[in-house]
């Protein structure tokens, strides 16, 4: 219920229009963000599109960082994969209204400094809830009861619920140790490719495809230890999250999106980071367009990508790596058929009651008529069910093809149903991604 209401309250809230607020500090600001590069960017607008007053320090004359200095820029990772605030940076540069595949690639592929540097000034100018200032900098930061206290150069204080560290090695870490809080913060050895056996790959909150290995990044690694709570940085010393990379930019921006969403999380619900619920974040940035598992086969443009990747992030339908050319993938295989066997290890552990209807059971193919007695079965629902699903076969669930109850069902049809009708997602997780009944 609370999750529902939060996303409620966000949805409710978001706009890209509004006057602009720069060089304005914001009635009481709730995030502070630091930083001038592309991740500072991507977590300051995001926490303010997430519904909270957003201060964003910018230390520095111009924003963009590496994407606004030297020579046009190509970026050739995350190849399939330009989603959440990546997305809006691509959209914006290629000029287009509506998200493609072609224009994002398209965009990719000439990614000019001045054409970069435009489209960060212009959208901060209008993102609402967000306020910054330029060529700041942070000269002290120290706990003050629940909240950060933050002191800039220009003797102004600050304080917050939450901040983004979104400068190169989380710099305001030395500050924090000049007031004797030792953080524990180090860079986590991250495994840079979904491994089913762990149940870790549940939490994720952002993507990634660099140097041909494809894999999620969990909740935990933008979580520090009780001593920092309500701090999240962008960048670490790991390499992997280096500013200064151009391939490594996707990565940065989607990885600031979900520190921005957490921020505005911790925030807005007035808690701290060990507290948060993992499905709500994940949901939040969902609805944002980021994704939380890395299938390359179903799009931002695909209007069944959102019960994908809720149905993914439970792990009652797994993704494939294939080896099929030098670049490897990672498909979530929307066209091929699902067996009960598949099915039955997450189920039974989500819904207790389906113990007893996949007893006996070995479904080779599972067929539409199946997947909706188990449906009535596990959730109490009679014969209207059926009706219900053949009257939103194609304008509610946007299904090609017939209504029918012997055809073999689909991975993508079996998501979208399963979402719909027993909605996995909703199981909380832990931060281990185990679920939490």
């Amino acid at each position: 219920m609370v999750a529902r209401l939060f996303l409620f309250i966000l949805c409710s809230l978001l706009s890209f229009s509004g006057l602009a607020q720069k060089s304005k500090k914001p009635p009481k600001p709730q995030v502070f963000v630091y930083g001038h590069g592309p991740d500072a960017f991507s977590a300051a607008m995001q926490a303010a599109q997430s519904g909270v007053q957003t201060y964003w320090v910018v230390d520095s004359t111009h924003i963009g960082g590496h994407l606004i200095q030297g020579e046009t820029k190509h970026i050739r990772s995350n190849q399939g994969l330009d989603v959440g605030t990546w997305a809006f940076l691509l959209k914006a540069i290629a000029n287009v209204q509506q998200l493609s595949d072609s224009a994002l690639t398209a965009a990719k592929k000439n990614i000019a400094p001045k054409i970069a540097q435009n489209v960060f000034e212009n959208s901060a100018d209008t993102i609402k809830r967000l306020a910054y200032k330029k060529n700041l900098t942070v000269t002290k930061i120290e706990k003050s009861g629940k909240k950060w206290q933050v002191i800039l150069s220009n003797g102004e204080k600050i304080k917050v619920n939450a901040l983004v560290d979104a400068t190169p090695h989380a710099s305001l870490l030395r500050l924090l140790k000049a007031k004797n809080i030792e953080p524990k913060l180090q860079p986590k050895n991250l495994d840079k490719k979904i491994d089913y056996h762990s149940s870790l790959y549940r939490t994720g909150i952002a993507v990634a495809e660099l140097d041909k290995q494809l894999f999620n990044i969990p909740l935990n690694s933008i979580l520090p230890d009780s001593t920092l709570q309500n701090y999240f940085a962008t960048a670490t010393t790991d390499q992997l999250f280096s500013s200064g990379e151009a391939n490594h930019t996707p990565l940065l921006m989607l990885r600031a999106q979900a520190c921005g969403a957490a921020a505005a999380y911790c925030a807005f619900f007035n808690t701290s980071s060990d507290n948060m619920n993992v499905r709500t974040l994940q949901g939040e940035l969902l609805a944002f367009k980021s994704f939380v598992m890395p299938f390359q086969d179903i799009s931002l443009s695909d209007p069944h990508y959102p019960q994908v990747q809720r149905v993914g992030a439970t792990g009652i339908l797994k993704g494939v790596y294939t080896e099929s050319d030098a670049k490897g993938a990672f498909l979530f295989r929307p066209d091929s058929l699902v067996s009960s066997k598949e099915i039955e290890p997450i189920v039974k552990q989500l819904y207790t009651r389906s113990q007893i209807w996949f007893k006996d059971k070995n479904i080779a193919v599972l067929k539409l008529k199946h997947l909706l007695d188990l449906i009535k079965y596990v959730a109490n629902r009679g014969e209207e069910l059926n009706a219900e699903v053949e009257k939103g076969w194609t304008r509610r669930f946007k299904f090609e093809g017939e209504y029918n109850l012997d055809a073999t069902l689909s991975r993508r049809q079996f998501a979208v149903l399963v979402d719909t009708y027993l909605q996995p997602f909703h199981v909380r997780v832990n931060l281990k991604g185990e679920f939490q009944y």
